[in-house]
């Protein structure tokens, strides 16, 4: 057993370099490599952004647009700002997918035995690969942490901007329901085309009752320097309905009055309030996903989920400089056999260490952050140092053409 370990280490020693004694990788080769592989990032991410984008449009963006007739800047401002959002996870599998497509073909071309001729080893790669992983790294956590949260603000911005033009400008061409502050708003165009749709309102009162309020026609102007609009409502009717007696119960269900205590009837009237009451608007923050790093850092020393989030942020970086080395060792075992699945198996063992990883975290929350981060760390550099030794290992077979190509 001893015996078989220092041998192995002999073999590792020898296979990493680690005396220096063979020549690096020629600093041209490596240039052509980097701009092949940023090329096929490039294509790769926006194969992925592309389809996650059409994903999203038909899911509901799409007939949320048509809906309140959005104009086409700010469709195309909302479709951007939902670009970073997949950028995290695309990352790292289209650096896999560049690195194992651009070494495949250096192999199949015979280039790394060339090269292992001239006394530079095929896993000389790996100094190469472990760069373009930083500058990926640097990356993801430039647009996870800064681009992305504040890309989701600016969409809720746009959208929010989108729907209050359309009430305001009464372009509304579909039945719109609103869970408000006041209560449940119902907007429903008119059938004539008349710019002024329809207003239902159904809000509850002080001491369990409700009100209806139901308009013919509506229109709002604003807001004002204070952020307050008027609410114009014409042909309008307002009921308030009382609170059901406790003991009025029949066939053992509570009675809900029919008749209203009180009704009002108009043509005309105004009402001044703030715009967010009907069209809600949560303020930056509110929500997780649109902290950036720094913020996250703050909240993740108190709260679990604040630390779940950055740790996730942080390991997802990770995967920028552990996906390069997965393609090589991918490439090791790829044979004209096998070479339909060797990529996709790849891919899906990238995707399965995300989850996994995601999954050791959430139940390891309550470590505190600093526990958290050096696990994400330690986890990280482990499984790297193992992909570094198997490639290592393996660099005959990452030389070796497997394809049979003449």
């Amino acid at each position: 057993m001893v015996r078989t370990f220092f041998a192995l280490k002999r073999r590792l020693v020898s296979q990493l370099d680690l005396t220096g004694r063979t020549r690096r990788f020629p600093s041209q080769q490596a240039g052509r490599i980097m701009r092949d592989v940023t090329v096929q990032v490039a294509l790769v991410l926006l194969l992925i952004e592309s389809i996650f984008v059409a994903e999203q449009l038909i899911s509901g963006l799409l007939e949320e647009v048509l809906k309140i007739r959005a104009s086409l800047t700010k469709t195309i401002a909302m479709m951007a700002t939902m670009l970073p959002q997949v950028f995290e996870l695309a990352l790292p599998t289209a650096i896999l997918i560049a690195v194992y497509r651009v070494a495949l073909s250096l192999r199949e071309d015979r280039e790394f035995l060339m090269l292992s001729s001239l006394g530079i080893p095929p896993h000389g790669l790996i100094r190469l690969v472990i760069r373009i992983g930083i500058v990926a790294q640097i990356a993801a956590l430039t647009v996870g942490g800064f681009v992305d949260p504040l890309s989701r603000y600016a969409f809720r911005l746009v959208m929010f901007s989108a729907q209050y033009h359309a009430l305001t400008g009464g372009t509304v061409t579909a039945n719109r329901l609103f869970e408000t502050k006041i209560g449940t708003v119902a907007v429903i165009p008119r059938s004539d085309g008349v710019p002024t749709p329809r207003l239902f309102v159904r809000q509850p009162t002080e001491g369990g009752g409700e009100r209806v309020v139901v308009a013919n026609g509506t229109r709002l102007i604003g807001p004002d320097i204070n952020g307050r609009v008027a609410l114009h409502l014409y042909d309008f009717a307002v009921d308030d309905f009382p609170a059901p007696q406790p003991g009025a119960v029949a066939n053992g269900a509570q009675r809900v009055p029919v008749a209203p205590a009180s009704s009002l009837r108009g043509t005309a009237t105004q009402q001044s309030l703030v715009f967010n009451d009907v069209v809600p608007f949560d303020p930056r923050g509110r929500n997780i996903a649109e902290l950036t790093l720094p913020e996250l850092f703050v909240g993740a020393m108190a709260r679990t989920p604040e630390r779940l989030e950055l740790a996730k942020r942080i390991g997802r970086s990770l995967l920028c400089l552990i996906a390069p080395l997965i393609a090589l060792l991918a490439l090791s075992f790829t044979t004209r056999a096998n070479q339909a699945f060797v990529l996709p198996l790849a891919c899906a063992g990238l995707m399965a260490m995300e989850i996994a990883g995601t999954s050791v975290l959430a139940g390891l929350l309550w470590m505190g952050l600093w526990p958290v981060l050096l696990l994400v760390a330690g986890g990280g550099l482990a499984i790297g140092s193992a992909l570094i030794t198997a490639v290592a290992l393996r660099s005959s077979a990452i030389a070796r053409p497997g394809l049979s190509r003449s």
